[in-house]
This record gives structure tokens, C-alpha cells and sequence, in this order.
């Protein structure tokens, strides 16, 4: 059907263009770029674009520079002889290209094409996402010749990509005319159009095109088709044929024919240019190269070993990224090897660990040997890496992995010696979060809960590590409880495999590959897009840090992000909108935060599962506060060490004037009605107003479950029975519905593309776009990148520093909003609900392997 509607329309293009009556001989233009063999007005998203349709320069991918040198006999009647050096790049939305002519015309050429003459031309456009540019170009003729010399001309043109099978361009080439400096000779306006068409699923394997071109000065036209063929292993086939007028009964014809060979960024071009139309000289060639920072199918590198250095752990959006990394590693059939250099953990939880790991695993179904070599790492390295071919440790370093654990801070002593006094309300015994206030050590239900949750986590970590392994579980736990080890006796207990200065990681892979491998740090280059037009998007928006009202925050001197409902639900609103977004993927890393802003939250989420798929994809934790903004989705995954529940509330205040007494600072209030004052922090509730706040909290906490029952088609009662703040694993929330399936973000994408029914590598977007502070920007100017704390690292132990993250969200959330949130803890191996370790991603924390989808 779209075959048959473009020959339609382009029949119906060249009858509207065929004239009357036919000129004698074609028109020749002084402004007359040098041909680009082949290239179509509505195809052509290279350096060339200057001068065959500068809207086109709105879709080059990567910079690059490019020479073309055409040549024809001299008794050719055409001046198309010269060379052409061309430069272009991407600015952001924009795109921007110049272009040096350098006029050779044979002798043979009529006049006034009798000197040779210079063409500076300078092109700019802009684009609304891949489906739309619009652009400019302008010329300045340069020649001894009057009658060359000094034109000036501006062209207009716009591409339109509707879907990935077609595209569209019009042109107005020359719209002033322009006139040389001999004030007579001038350039012909032009009016172009063209169609082009991908007929094989949208893919570049194979395009046709037709262009048709209309001087309205002299009521003339021309046609010409073009055809695009990629060649495997080779590279792409051009050919393209002019009639260079509408004269079919003795038409005038000029074609050409030829070949790019791509290897990596580089193309080498060369072809035949013939037909009667060129002159007695019937016949030419073009060759040319290009260098750019992409590269299109062609000539295969050879296989190699991608290497990925992790020199920081990686933050939430970093985590993604490096997974992607991995997933797309796994389908290049370049790469026969991955290896992993681990400086630091390469996930700072558990439950990002297993994503991790599940990456590696589908590396090795796809044929890949995947090693890595630690220096001094922990356990979640050694969680990671038992999933690949290999694991190598540097001989100084070593294995710190003797089991889990965590840790939680108490300030119920310290606020007491103060003279704070924390009144806080809650419901049911296990919402803890209220008790790191108010006491100075766990309940025993709070201390069975935690301990239930490490212990969960351990028979996770113990499984997939003796499986990766091959060690039986029994072993295995008597080898950890004697951890930790240095590397030598890491090897002994069958943890490492190798001990292996990074020096000689070569060796170390040509072992493991089996042969000689060849390491590249990173890909040369990025891939060039291989579909048009208004790709079908997933888009991944994330819930990360501790959840406020408003828009969200980043503190890096503690390296702490704070996730606003107005910014997370515009994101939402954004994916929602977008006809292009088929699926929406919502990403939750958060203990939770304000119970308003998890309600506004949710409202989006609710509103955007209405429209398109959504799925739920719970990293690190999605706990009380992200565990309701998530349950509007249709389908939640977790991982299983996954931190999520947690469903309850809690409000109160602290009340100051005990510590003002001490500083001999008296607090006198004058108030209109009794409870005017009830949340100020310079007195104490009354036990009117602790009834009062019990009986809101409990509206609150009824709120909660309602929301939950609806979500995951509960009764309250079943809601109720697993909730009262009692936080969960992964694989825990699975037994008890309150999530459906246990899996990472990888089964979250493949579910959201069946679900919208688009392919496998449609785009995937990130929202919302990263706004770090001013002091961040200036901290990363003066060379202070800001990860896991390293600001401030120096001068406050590391200890301190866990602790004012304990007590930063008694600091950021008013006193009175009510909360919705999972207990603060510093981890080896869990996340802190509101410390992100790198939640700012370093750009240098990934280092390697790099890859544009």
C-alpha cells in the first residue's frame, strides 16, 4: 500500500511539473552546487546537506568532515567538475554545516562557465524531535569572471518524517535569484520536492526516491530517482538518474553509479557518472571520503573485548546507564568478551547488584565471555561478578565480604540531653521511622523486622553467589563466615579465580577468550540512526530520593536528591502527552517522604495508566511513601532484595523549648483559638490535641490502604494485614501481592514493549531531565565532583557523615507534613531511604564501552 501511494504521487509530481512546451537545452545555473552522487533531498543526513537540502542538517547525527572531487572529460557540456569539502555537526536541537566549492569547469562548458569560480556556502537548521527540520542556506560566489563573481544566495527548505517509512523535503533554491557582479548574469529560482521511501519495515536496507525541480523564471523543469542499497559488509550502493528536462521524447539524461565503503567512522567513495546529457565527453567519476564521529553499516571490525571500567559506584540513572551498556554489548556481534575493571562496588545495593548480575548472565546466553578484576571490593562486587566466566583480584587487595548487615541511628538520648522532646504518632508497631526520634535503641518488633529482612537478603546473595560459583550452599557459608580475605586467600577459598596485576589483564583475557583478544576500552564510535521519523519511545521516568512537595532538589554537599511531586508528576504529564511515548517504564528508588506528594504522584500515575501502558520497575527500595505512588500501575516489578512496603504514616513534631530553656531563651505565645499553635515546636502537644492527630493519622494511614486495595484489587482487611508499616523484600511483597512479578528493569522494559506491542530497540527516553544546583555546577567547576559525599569527605569523618544523613530529612520536610516513609539506615549491602551513594553520576564513575542508542 505505501509502495503503490508513492508511485501515485510521484506520477502525480511529474505531470504537475511537465510544461507545455520544452526549452531547447536545460537551464545552467552559476549557483548550481557540485553534485552529491546520489543523495536525495529528503534522505541526505551527512556534511552534504549544505548544499543538496540544509534541513537535512538538523538530522546529522555526529560531527563530521567530508571531501567529494567529481570529474568529467573536457568536452562535457556540464559543470559539474570540481571539488566540494564539507564540515557539519549537531548543536543540541540544531545543526549547523559549511561547504567550499571549488569550480573546475571543462572546457567544453557553455558560457558564462568559461573561468573557474569558488562556491562558500554556510547552512543552519533546526528540528522538532526526529520527525520535523526546518532549515536555511547561504551562498557567496567568488570567481575573476564578473559574470561569476558576488552572487549571494539563500535557500529555505524543510524535511518532514511522519513515520519511518517515508520522508518528504520541499525546497526553494535561489529565492532572491541572485545576480553576479556584472549585474546581468543570474541564477534561476527554483522550487524542488521530493519523496523518498524505506519499503523494508522502515529500515535504510533500502530506499527509492524521487525528486522533481521547477524554475518558475522560465517555466522548466526537471525529474530525478534516486536509490539507496545497503551492501553487507560493505557498505551502501548509490545510484541516482536525472532527466534534465521534461523532454521524453528525446530526453537528456545524466546518472551515476557507485559505492561507500564504511569501516568505523571512515567512508571511502567512488562511482561512475554517464549519460547523454553530460556532453561528447558522455561519461566521469566521482570519488570522495568522509571521516565522522558515527558510523554506518560496513566493513565489520574485528571481534574484540569491550572493556568497562567502574571507577565510582554508580548512582540510579547511572545504574541504567551502565546497564544498557551491557544489554547492548550483548547483541553487537563485534563483541565476543566483556570485561568488567571494578575500583570501586559496582552497585550500592543489593538489589542493583542483581541487575547487574542478571546483564552479565545474558551476556553469556548471547555467546559473550564476561570476566572482571577487583582491587579491594565487597561484597556486592563479588554478588556481580560470581555471575560471569571469570574472576580476577589484584594481589594487594582483597575480598571484604563476611556477610550482611546493617545499621540504624537512634537520637532519642541525644535529643533528651538537649532538652528536645519528639512527639510523633503512627500507626501499628512496625513503622520504626518515627522510633529513630524518640528512642535510642529498636523495639522488639522493630528488631525481628530488620533482622527478618537482612536475613532474606542472605539466602538472595548466598544463592546466586554458589551458584555462580559452583559451591554448595553449605560450603559457601562456612567460607563467608571466615571472610573477610585478602586476594591470596579469596583464591584458596574458590571465591577469585586469579591473582592479576592490571598489567597484565591482557594475558588475563587471552586466557579466558581462549586465543588472542583484542581490548578496546571503548567503541570508536556511535551507531547512525537507522530509522526515520517519529519513533515509537518508552519512556523510563524516574521516582528517585526522598519524596517533598514542590519540585525536586539535589543537596551536594551531602549528595542528596529530593524527588518534587510537580516534577516527577510533569514528568509523567510529559510521557502521557507524548504521542510518540507507547509505554511509560516508572523507575522507583525511594524509601518515600511526604504522604501529599505520594498522593499527587500517584494521581499522574493513575491518569498515564488510563492513556498507555505503564509498568512499575522497583529498584533499590520502593517503600511506604514509592510503594503507594506505584500501585496505580497495572503490573509491579521488584527486584528480590528489593526494600518496598512499608505502608503506614506518621506525624508529630519536636518540641524545642526544653533545649531554649537551657539557653535561657524564653517562648511566650498569643493565639485566637485553642489549637492555633499545635504544630509549633516551642511547646508540647496537649492530650486533646495528641487525641486529634491520632484520629488524622488514621484518616491518613485508611487513605493508604485504600489506594493500595484499589491498586492491587485487595480488600482493605488483606491490605491492612500486610501493611501497619511493615517493610518487605522483593520475593517477600510477591508472596503477599503486593507486587507481580519478581524481576529487574530488563523484564520491566520487555513487559512495557509487549505490552504497546513496539519493537525491541524502540527508543527509550529518561524523564525527568536531570536540574543539579547552581552550588553542584560550581562544585563541578572548580573541580569538586560530587560522589558518595567526596565533597565534604575530607573534612567530616565518614561516620559523622552517615549520621547527618540520618537526620537530614528532619531537616528538609516541614513539621507539618505528614510522612510516609521507610527508616533511615546506613548498609553494607541495603539502601539508605534517602541517601542515593552517587546519586549525582559523575560522568567519570563509567568509564568505557561507550555506546549512543
Amino acid at each position: 500500500m505505501r509502495q503503490g501511494g508513492l508511485l501515485v504521487g510521484l506520477v502525480a509530481l511529474a505531470c504537475a511539473l511537465a510544461p507545455g512546451a520544452s526549452r531547447a537545452e536545460p537551464p545552467l545555473s552559476p549557483s548550481e552546487p557540485l553534485p552529491s552522487p546520489g543523495k536525495h533531498i529528503a534522505t541526505d543526513d551527512d556534511a552534504s546537506a549544505v548544499s543538496v537540502n540544509p534541513a537535512n542538517l538538523a538530522f546529522v547525527p555526529e560531527p563530521e568532515v567530508r571531501w567529494t572531487w567529481t570529474y568529467t572529460g573536457e568536452y562535457a557540456d556540464l559543470p559539474v567538475r570540481g571539488h566540494a569539502f564539507d564540515v557539519a555537526s549537531p548543536l543540541w536541537f540544531f545543526g549547523t554545516g559549511l561547504r567550499v566549492e571549488l569550480h573546475n569547469p571543462p572546457f567544453g562548458a557553455p558560457p558564462p562557465f568559461s573561468r573557474n569560480y569558488q562556491w562558500v556556502r554556510w547552512g543552519v537548521a533546526g528540528r522538532v524531535d526526529r520527525w520535523l527540520g526546518v532549515g536555511a542556506g547561504f551562498g557567496w560566489s567568488l570567481s575573476d569572471s564578473p559574470r561569476l563573481d558576488d552572487q549571494f544566495g539563500l535557500t529555505l527548505g524543510f524535511t518532514l518524517r511522519p513515520s519511518q517509512y517515508v520522508s518528504w523535503s520541499g525546497l526553494l533554491r535561489d529565492a532572491n535569484a541572485p545576480t553576479s557582479r556584472d549585474d546581468e548574469t543570474a541564477s534561476y529560482r527554483s522550487w524542488e520536492t521530493g519523496l523518498a521511501l524505506r519499503p523494508l519495515a522502515g529500515k535504510r536496507d533500502v530506499e527509492i526516491g524521487l525528486e522533481g525541480r521547477f524554475y518558475d523564471q522560465l517555466g522548466e523543469g526537471s525529474l530525478r530517482a534516486t536509490l539507496g542499497v545497503d551492501v553487507p559488509y560493505v557498505g551502501r550502493f548509490r545510484s541516482d538518474v536525472r532527466l534534465l528536462e521534461l523532454d521524453f521524447s528525446d530526453p537528456e539524461v545524466v546518472a551515476t553509479a557507485g559505492l561507500d565503503v564504511n569501516f568505523g567512522p571512515m567512508q571511502v567513495s567512488g562511482g561512475a557518472l554517464f549519460g547523454n546529457g553530460i556532453g561528447l565527453d558522455d561519461s566521469g567519476f566521482y570519488v570522495g571520503a568522509a571521516f565522522r564521529k558515527y558510523r554506518e553499516p560496513g566493513i565489520p571490525f574485528g571481534k574484540r573485548v569491550a572493556r568497562i571500567d567502574i571507577n565510582d559506584t554508580p548512582g540510579d540513572r547511572g545504574h541504567v546507564n551502565l546497564l544498557r551498556r551491557l544489554w547492548r554489548l550483548a547483541t553487537n556481534d563485534e563483541v565476543e568478551g566483556v570485561l568488567l575493571v571494578l575500583k570501586d562496588d559496582p552497585a550500592y545495593s543489593y538489589a542493583h547488584a542483581e541487575e547487574l548480575g542478571d546483564a552479565i548472565r545474558t551476556l553469556r546466553a548471547r555467546g559473550k565471555k564476561v570476566a572482571c578484576h577487583l582491587e579491594d571490593e565487597g561484597g556486592k562486587a563479588l554478588f556481580v561478578c560470581s555471575q560471569a566466566d571469570r574472576i580476577a583480584v589484584n594481589p594487594g587487595g582483597g575480598l571484604r565480604f563476611s556477610g550482611l548487615s546493617s545499621r540504624y541511628f537512634y537520637f532519642g538520648k541525644t535529643l533528651e540531653l538537649l532538652g528536645v522532646q519528639a512527639d510523633f504518632v503512627r500507626i501499628g508497631p512496625h513503622k520504626g521511622a518515627a522510633e529513630q526520634l524518640t528512642l535510642d535503641g529498636a523495639t522488639d518488633v522493630a528488631r525481628a523486622d530488620k533482622q527478618d529482612l537482612v536475613d532474606d537478603a542472605n539466602e538472595v546473595v548466598l544463592h546466586d553467589i554458589g551458584g555462580g560459583r559452583k559451591m554448595p550452599l553449605s560450603q559457601l557459608r562456612a567460607v563467608v563466615d571466615k571472610g573477610p580475605y585478602l586476594a591470596k586467600e579469596a583464591r584458596e577459598a574458590g571465591l577469585v579465580d586469579a591473582l592479576v596485576y592490571p598489567d597484565e589483564l591482557g594475558a588475563f583475557m587471552d586466557e579466558v577468550m581462549g586465543g588472542s583478544a583484542t581490548i578496546m576500552k571503548s567503541l570508536p564510535v556511535t551507531e547512525a540512526p537507522k530509522r526515520w521519523g517519529r519513533d515509537d519511545k518508552i519512556a523510563l521516568v524516574y521516582l528517585a530520593g526522598d519524596m517533598v512537595d514542590g519540585e525536586s532538589q539535589y543537596i551536594p554537599i551531602l549528595n542528596i536528591r529530593l524527588a518534587g511531586s510537580k516534577t516527577v508528576g510533569g514528568a509523567l504529564k510529559a510521557a502521557r502527552d507524548d504521542s510518540t511515548v507507547k509505554a511509560v517504564v516508572f523507575r522507583v528508588e525511594t524509601g518515600g517522604g511526604s504522604s501529599l506528594a505520594a498522593d499527587v504522584i500517584l494521581r499522574e500515575l493513575q491518569l498515564t495508566a488510563k492513556k498507555k501502558p505503564v509498568v512499575v520497575s522497583m529498584g533499590s527500595a520502593a517503600a511506604s511513601g514509592g510503594y503507594y505512588a506505584s500501585v496505580a500501575a497495572p503490573t509491579l516489578f521488584a527486584n528480590r532484595t528489593t526494600v518496598t512496603g512499608s505502608i503506614g504514616i506518621y506525624f508529630g513534631k519536636v518540641d524545642t523549648s526544653g533545649l531554649l530553656s537551657k539557653l535561657g531563651v524564653a517562648s511566650e505565645g498569643v493565639t485566637s483559638a485553642p489549637r492555633a499553635d499545635a504544630e509549633s515546636l516551642f511547646r508540647p502537644f496537649t492530650d486533646d490535641e495528641r487525641v486529634v492527630l491520632a484520629d488524622k493519622v488514621k484518616q491518613l494511614y485508611d487513605l493508604f490502604v485504600g489506594r493500595v486495595a484499589e491498586g492491587r484489587k485487595m480488600t482493605p482487611a488483606q491490605v491492612d494485614a500486610v501493611a501497619r508499616g511493615r517493610v518487605w523484600s522483593g520475593r517477600q511483597a510477591k508472596d503477599k501481592g503486593l507486587v507481580d512479578r519478581v524481576g529487574g528493569l530488563r523484564e520491566a522494559l520487555e513487559e512495557a514493549r509487549r505490552a504497546a506491542d513496539i519493537a525491541d530497540d524502540a527508543q527509550i527516553i529518561e524523564l525527568p531531565e536531570e536540574d543539579d544546583s547552581l552550588l553542584g555546577f560550581l562544585l563541578d567547576l572548580v573541580g569538586l565532583h560530587v560522589q558518595a559525599g567526596a565533597a565534604v569527605g575530607a573534612f567530616v569523618p565518614p561516620a559523622m557523615l552517615e549520621v547527618a544523613r540520618a537526620l537530614a530529612p528532619y531537616l528538609v520536610y516541614d513539621s507539618t507534613v505528614p510522612l510516609a516513609r521507610v527508616e533511615v539506615f546506613e548498609e553494607a549491602g541495603f539502601p539508605s531511604s534517602l541517601r542515593a551513594r552517587g546519586a549525582r553520576d559523575d560522568e567519570g564513575a563509567i568509564d568505557g564501552a561507550e555506546e549512543v542508542e
